[in-house]
């Protein structure tokens, strides 16, 4: 079978400069003269630099499909499989409306990218209304829906599932899974960049088709500019537009702070006002003259405000943590006084003396009494029983010692309470100052009863005395502030603005210079780009309008990235025309597609595969031809899965001789889809004619009109098959898919047919050439002419009928392959 070649593969159209987008704007910016571009403004594009791109290690591609499954799905009720040939090639899905196919398509699409125009919003740009997105789950299913993809990464022999299951009634309930055949789960990003489907997007559903074109501009410009590479360009200016923005509304602040300020001078009888307002007026108000002013107030009002403000705040001490000491003290002065009359402040006088004639013994190494002069009085017998009585007394002692400890303690915490007198007190002779003196003098009180009554009688009296003198001060404070104050507060506020104003006015200038450089940047980096770009979209509308009066010039990317757009240069009849005002709907699909295969098409794409559902609807026949042609050069580098309702595509495949793998879908009750790949339709017609002839038990009369009937339809196929193969104009030209039907005999007899293939006119006579080609053949031709009239007695007979035809169609295919001539010698 003849395979269409292209000129140029798809990747090849996208061999640009690999340098990474950040390194590249540096380079740039780095290489500027300084008359194009200040010092300052290359420092601000260098802070706005795109981020890094992110590493795509542990990513494989190329990705390709192995496998479409869905079942519960739309039009799918069972569970419908779709297996694909691995690898680079054209395979066709046919079937009329409604068999599924789009269900399939889609199924592809939403496992991998948990998204689906149809359901998530693209109708115009625009989300779809509720009843859109409430038909995605099939009717006669009541199992779970699920769709899966089965997919083959960077050639690994070992496929990986990608399975979506919904688990809810909406479309956006579902859950995704990714499962190595081996049973492994893995994460989706580990198998599929995410940011890499939306960027090379490889699913073009029906829905999108007219959408690319018919959607906004601003969309289609960021779909292309991505992809080709220069997707952050609008990031970078977007955060420049954001620093002049800034920079702008700085500037814009002061003037409503003047307008508030101004207001709420006016009428203000204060000599401080009348300098303000006389430094505010004019067209350029005097900032410096307001920020004296301001300071000037601050320091001549500093130290009385200062005053007032830290009397405003001054707290005295904290009467309920005072009163909690002060009680511990006097409960320890209570019980110490229990204490030092008890027998246990004797056993402790009495303990302290027989330790005092014990070292004394021991000291001179005498048994005799010092004090009273006895002899042997202090033996070791005293020795030994004064031991005994010194611990019985020091432990009746023990007692007394630990409230002395207490009351030392309970002394020491109620004097760390007492506060010096404060810096702002000390030379003041007011009632607040005397009593918090007095006050101060409590933390050098020895006797504990002395310092409790000092303190019981202070606190309360120097707490009120400090609440006092609080509130005069905090009132004092807020008549001197009422007038003056607020507006002080706006004028501080309006010279702080004015200030940042001053210096955003030179940042402004100098982020609006870098924005500009930069626009021209992107419009020379834009264009080294798009011109491959339009080459190739040139290219696909060449092939797809190729007798179109309308044709496709240069594809550029124009404003920015809030505004951009896309501008199309399309004329008719050489003369300039709008585009979308000149084209048909089948104009409009191929200018989509045009820009479409580009994109999915790119060199750095990691996707292996297109997935392109009902691309011919509304093309006309020369169209769909085109589009094939488009296809097979696509497939020598991509797997193309195309699915269609209109056979002409697959006829436009056959007429060209593009190699395809085709399969059938069909539909019947209950949702169940069945998906069969056909095979070459000689061979699939002499292989049912074979089947029926092998039948012994089929009736006579069934036999005589069916298989015959059946040999002449593989006859004509094969004659067909080699007309399309020899037949050309006078300039050598292949007739196109319409000019071909024309010359296709209608209803016509077996001999028509084969004269049109071995002669290129149905009404010649080629009995002589078939007898050249297949001694016997003319014979054959008549037999199945008659058909039934010959009868067809015996199973063998009708085995030798479909054999005879099989070889006079190999002779008649032969000779439409270049191999034999009508003489019968080789050609």
């Amino acid at each position: 079978m003849f395979v269409a070649t292209a000129a140029h593969s798809c990747e090849e159209h996208f061999m640009y400069d690999e340098t990474p987008l950040r390194q590249l704007i540096a380079e740039r910016i780095d290489a500027a003269e300084p008359s194009a571009l200040s010092p300052e403004a290359a420092a601000l594009l260098h802070d706005t630099l795109p981020e890094p791109a992110p590493e795509e290690e542990g990513r494989a591609g190329p990705v390709y499909l192995r496998s479409i499954a869905a079942a519960g799905w739309r039009g799918v009720g069972p569970e419908a499989t779709l297996t694909l040939p691995h690898g680079p090639g054209l395979t066709v899905i046919t079937g009329s409306n409604g068999t599924g196919k789009s269900s399939l398509a889609e199924a592809a699409e939403i496992a991998l990218t948990g998204f689906n125009a149809r359901w998530d919003g693209s109708n115009g740009g625009k989300p779809r209304a509720a009843p859109w997105r409430k038909g995605w789950r099939n009717l006669h299913e009541a199992t779970t829906p699920q769709v899966s993809v089965s997919l083959t990464l960077d050639d690994a022999a070992e496929p990986v599932t990608v399975r979506r299951t919904w688990h809810g009634e909406k479309v956006e309930d579902a859950r995704t899974t990714v499962v190595r055949e081996d049973g492994t789960e893995l994460k989706l990003d580990e198998c599929v960049n995410a940011s890499m489907l939306d960027v090379y997007r490889p699913f073009l559903p029906y829905s999108e088709l007219g959408s690319m074109v018919d959607g906004t501009m601003s969309d289609l410009y960021r779909k292309i500019s991505t992809f080709i590479g220069l997707g952050q360009l609008a990031g970078m200016d977007i955060r420049l537009a954001a620093h002049v923005k800034e920079y702008e509304e700085i500037e814009a602040r002061p003037r409503p702070l003047r307008t508030a300020a101004v207001e709420a001078l006016n009428g203000l009888d204060d000599r401080r006002a009348v300098d303000a307002m006389r430094a505010l007026g004019g067209r350029t108000p005097d900032i410096g003259a307001v920020r004296d002013l301001l300071d000037r107030d601050a320091v001549a009002g500093q130290g009385d405000a200062a005053r007032l403000r830290a009397l405003a705040s001054l707290a005295g001490p904290d009467e309920a943590e005072v009163a909690g000491a002060l009680a511990r003290l006097r409960e320890a002065i209570a019980g110490f006084e229990d204490v030092r009359h008890s027998n246990a402040e004797d056993a402790r006088h009495l303990a302290a003396l027989l330790e005092a004639a014990f070292e004394q013994r021991r000291r001179s190494g005498s048994p005799h009494c010092s004090v009273c002069g006895t002899e042997e009085r202090l033996d070791q017998a005293w020795a030994e029983a004064t031991r005994a009585e010194i611990e019985r007394l020091q432990a009746e002692a023990a007692e007394a010692d630990a409230v002395r400890r207490t009351l030392s303690g309970a002394k020491r915490a109620v004097q760390d309470l007492v506060q010096p007198v404060p810096d702002l007190l000390r030379a003041e002779e007011s009632d607040l100052a005397g009593l918090w003196r007095e006050w101060s003098l409590c933390r050098s009180l020895a006797d504990p009863a002395e310092l409790a009554e000092h303190v019981g009688r202070l606190v309360p009296a120097l707490g009120a005395a400090c609440r006092q003198v609080g509130e005069d001060a905090a009132r004092q404070l807020t008549d001197r502030d009422t007038v003056w104050r607020p507006v002080a507060v706006r004028l501080a506020e309006w010279v702080e603005a004015a200030e940042k104003a001053e210096e955003a006015t030179g940042r402004r200038k100098t982020a609006k210079a870098a924005r500009a450089w930069f626009r021209k940047l992107t419009d020379e980096l834009r264009a080294e780009r798009m011109e491959r770009f339009g080459k190739h979209a040139q290219e696909v509308w060449t092939k797809l309008c190729e007798s179109s009066s309308v044709s496709l010039g240069r594809v550029d990317l124009t404003g920015t990235a809030k505004l951009g757009g896309v501008r199309l240069d399309v004329s008719v009849d050489d003369h300039e025309a709008a585009a979308y005002s000149v084209m048909s709907q089948g104009e409009l699909h191929s200018l989509a597609l045009s820009l479409f295969i580009p994109r999915a098409t790119h060199e750095a794409s990691p996707f292996g595969f297109l997935v392109i559902d009902d691309p011919v609807q509304s093309m006309d026949t020369q169209k769909v031809e085109g589009l094939a042609t488009v296809l097979s050069e696509c497939a020598r580098h991509r797997q193309v899965v195309v699915f269609t309702h209109d056979n002409r595509l697959e006829q436009a495949i056959t007429h060209l001789g593009i190699e395809a793998t085709v399969h059938r879908i069909s539909r019947e009750e209950q949702s169940r889809v069945t998906v069969e790949r056909m095979r070459d339709p000689l061979q699939q017609a002499l292989s049912e004619a074979r089947e029926i002839s092998y039948d012994a038990d089929l009736p006579e009369f069934v036999a005589d009109r069916t298989i015959p009937m059946m040999c002449r339809a593989a006859l004509e196929v094969a004659c067909v098959e080699t007309a399309r193969r020899t037949l050309r104009d006078e300039q050598g030209r292949r007739l196109n898919l319409a000019e071909f039907e024309k010359r296709v005999p209608v209803q016509a007899r077996t001999r028509e047919y084969v004269a049109f293939a071995l002669l290129g006119d149905s009404s010649g006579d080629a009995g002589a050439a078939v007898e050249r080609l297949y001694p016997g053949g003319g014979a054959l031709i008549g037999e199945l002419n008659r058909g039934a009239h010959g009868g067809l007695a015996a199973v063998a007979d009708r085995k030798r009928l479909v054999a005879r035809t099989e070889r006079l169609a190999e002779a008649i295919l032969r000779f439409g392959r270049g191999t034999v001539g009508p003489q019968g010698g080789a050609r």
